[in-house]
Parts: C-alpha cells; sequence; structure tokens
C-alpha cells in the first residue's frame, strides 16, 4: 500500500483546556442569557442535517483500505461540520494496519503562504484524554466551506457569511422561546372568600374536581345566584375561564418563519426541501441541493481525500437517480430531433449510468 507518513510528534493528556474553557463559556453564556447564537437555530440544523446523511450516503469508490477509512461516520462528520463551523480536520493515523481518520476537535495552523510550509496542531479528544499532535498539512485531511485569501487555512460556515440573516433568526426564535416560557394557566373568578383549600373551604370540592377534570366535563353549580347573596352579587359572566400564556404577535412568528427560510437558502439548501410545497416542487428542490451543494463540495471533498490518502477516491450518489427525468426528456428530445440513440443515451448521461 503505498503510503507517506510525516507526522512528527504525539502528545497525551487528561482531558481539559480547550474542552473545560468550552463548558466555563457556556456556563457563563447561559447565566448571562445569551447563550443561543446563530448556528443553535432549526434552519441550521435542518441544514447541517440533511448535508450530513447526504455525504453518510455516498458509496466510497477507491482501494478496500482506503474504503475502511473513509466511513460514513467520517463523511457525515464532515458534512456536519462544514455547516456548522465553516472547516473539517481528520487526522490520518496508522491503526493496526489500517488507515483511520481521527475528527479533530480544535486545531492551528502554521507556515507561509505555501502550503507544503504548513503544520497544524490538531485535538482529539476521549472519554477521559485528549491527543494532540503538531503534523505537516499533508497528514491531515481538511475540507472547508469557503474562506477569503486572507486566511486560507480558515473555512467560514454559511452563517458567519450571512451573519445578518442568521442573527435575525436566532433573535426571532429566542423571543419566542422567550414567550414559550411564561406562565401557563387558567384562571377562574371565584368569591372573595375562596377559602384555604382547607376542609372549610366552601369551594374545597370544585377546586379538587377541576384539578381532577383532565379533560373530563364536569357538572356545576350556576354561579347566577350569587352564592347564596342574590343575582345582584352574581358575576356577569357563569364560569368562564381566562387563558394566561404564550400569545407572540403573528407578525413575529412569520417573520420567523422567513428568516428560516432565508438561512437555509444561505446554506445552499432550497427552502422548498423543508417548505410545506407539492410533491413536485420538493422533487426539484432535492435535485437543485443535489446538484448545486451536494456534488460540488463532495468534488472538493474527493480532490482532498485522493491526495491526501494519496490514491484515486470518489463518492457516488446513485441510491436517487436525482436527474433521471430530465435526462429522458433530453433523450426522448435528442432522438426526435435526428440524434442517434447511441450518441442521444451518452449525452443526456444515461449511457454512463447503464455502464457503471
Amino acid at each position: 500500500m503505498p503510503w507517506r507518513w510525516p507526522w512528527t510528534r504525539t502528545e497525551t493528556r487528561e482531558s481539559g483546556g480547550d474542552f473545560s474553557d468550552a463548558v466555563l463559556r457556556l456556563i457563563e453564556a447561559e447565566a448571562a442569557g445569551t447563550a443561543a447564537d446563530t448556528s443553535s437555530t432549526a434552519a441550521v440544523e435542518a441544514a447541517a442535517g440533511a448535508l450530513s446523511r447526504a455525504f453518510a450516503g455516498a458509496a466510497v469508490e477507491g482501494p478496500a483500505w482506503a474504503q475502511e477509512a473513509v466511513t460514513p461516520d467520517v463523511l457525515a462528520q464532515i458534512g456536519r461540520d462544514l455547516i456548522r463551523r465553516g472547516d473539517s480536520l481528520h487526522v490520518i493515523r496508522d491503526d493496526a494496519g489500517g488507515v483511520r481518520l481521527i475528527p479533530a476537535a480544535s486545531w492551528h495552523w502554521e507556515g507561509d503562504h505555501n502550503p507544503a510550509t504548513w503544520t497544524v496542531r490538531a485535538t482529539a479528544y476521549g472519554p477521559s484524554t485528549s491527543t494532540t499532535w503538531k503534523l505537516p498539512a499533508a497528514s491531515v485531511v481538511f475540507a472547508r466551506w469557503g474562506g477569503g485569501p486572507g486566511q486560507p487555512y480558515v473555512g467560514t460556515a454559511p452563517t458567519s457569511w450571512a451573519a445578518l440573516t442568521a442573527r435575525l433568526q436566532a433573535e426571532t426564535e429566542r423571543t419566542l422561546g422567550n414567550e414559550a416560557k411564561g406562565p401557563l394557566a387558567q384562571l377562574i373568578a371565584i368569591p372573595q372568600d375562596g377559602g384555604d383549600g382547607g376542609e372549610e373551604d366552601p369551594l374545597a370540592m370544585l377546586k379538587a374536581d377541576i384539578a381532577a377534570a383532565k379533560g373530563k366535563a364536569l357538572l356545576l353549580e350556576t354561579t347566577a345566584a350569587g352564592y347564596d347573596q342574590g343575582k345582584v352579587a352574581a358575576p356577569q359572566r357563569d364560569w368562564i375561564a381566562s387563558r394566561l400564556g404564550p400569545n407572540p404577535p403573528a407578525g413575529l412568528v412569520e417573520l420567523r418563519q422567513a428568516a428560516f427560510l432565508a438561512v437555509l437558502a444561505a446554506c445552499g439548501t432550497p427552502p422548498d426541501l423543508f417548505a410545506p410545497a407539492d410533491g413536485t416542487a420538493q422533487r426539484e428542490a432535492l435535485r437543485r441541493w443535489h446538484m448545486n451543494t451536494v456534488m460540488p463540495l463532495a468534488r472538493m471533498l474527493e480532490h482532498e481525500l485522493s491526495r491526501k490518502l494519496d490514491a484515486p477516491i470518489r463518492l457516488r450518489f446513485d441510491g436517487y437517480a436525482m436527474d433521471l427525468q430530465a435526462r429522458a426528456a433530453t433523450f426522448q428530445k435528442l432522438v426526435a430531433g435526428g440524434v442517434a440513440v447511441t450518441e442521444a443515451l451518452a449525452t443526456s448521461g444515461l449511457l454512463a449510468d447503464e455502464t457503471a
């Protein structure tokens, strides 16, 4: 098996450092009421989960040892990382005669403008210890969502590029969450002498019946008699419960939905993929998402895997023919226009699918 291992040094220590700092930051954020961020919304998780599952479902083509290294777990983690943090790094290690790709939780790059000079200090965590490697760039698989020429060694998440929209989504969900956390109760008017719930409480039986009702019908004495004080003392309405609970403005709910779809679009996920659209619109959204997001990212990942594992790696997504209907329509039009069947099959891509 052709291989090169240009790593240098490995360190193992008790878990702490970055992990402990992250926990402390989370506790401080929760205490300050600012724990939610632009990546903790349903829209980001929907996009990250979709890409993660799409990558996990890819079939890996290449040498057997490479297929064992590039597992569905590895591909799923890369897909999730690209959306949530903008980059993903896996350390290449030789394990019991095979190859493993170990996901790094944190890393730091060093070097000049030439990527061949880059080195990385990467850390992976276990249940009780963490391991840190200092490696050249050739010993890690590094995937990015997007970055700038000023920091070619850093990936930028889509929620960072679309920070205003992501913040709008996060703030509307935070506001709705605060609204939902408000008190929830049914307020029932009772006489001034409502009692204390004890044996002498004139409303003790009524209170017990209401507490045990759980949706059942109750037969209650009318209040029209004014609690034995005459109709003058009777309530204007008879046994009407007033609801106390969340009641967000309709505009806020609509704004949250609009921001949800906008964040999906920023993450390369067609909104119709998760919107209440008909089957045709959702199929078209699935095709566009697969062709415009999943496949380009897969091609970039193929290039990185092939270069770092020193073997040809290909990811195939043949579980579902995303554009089969479009290919068939193209084939039909070509044949109707006088193109030979074999040429029409090759042009529309159907011949390649049959021989693969």
